[in-house]
């Protein structure tokens, strides 16, 4: 119930994923971007693996987090997206 009640306090909840090279200040980065539009993370679950064919290690980061009612989806799309071209790293944010 704590989660669904700090969503039903906070707006919509959104899902959002995220795949790179590994690098410090990942989740800093997007910490920030969500924290800037008023967005908490509910949960978040990372993880490492190598990839070989990229001759490195990948970042995969998972978040569910709760979005204030009046902040549009894309909005917040748009400002992860550039983080993530900054950051070199594929984020997708969908309706959870």
């Amino acid at each position: 119930a704590g989660a669904a009640a700090r969503v039903a306090a906070l707006g919509h909840s959104l899902t959002i994923s995220l795949l790179g090279q590994d690098r410090p200040g990942i989740v800093h980065q997007l910490s920030s971007v969500l924290a800037g539009h008023g967005v908490s993370i509910l949960e978040l679950s990372t993880a490492t693996r190598d990839a070989p064919m990229a001759g490195g290690v990948l970042f995969e980061a998972r978040a569910t987090v709760a979005a204030p009612d009046d902040l549009p989806a894309q909005t917040l799309t748009s400002a992860l997206e550039a983080i993530g071209d900054e950051l070199m790293v594929d984020i997708e944010v969908q309706q959870a």
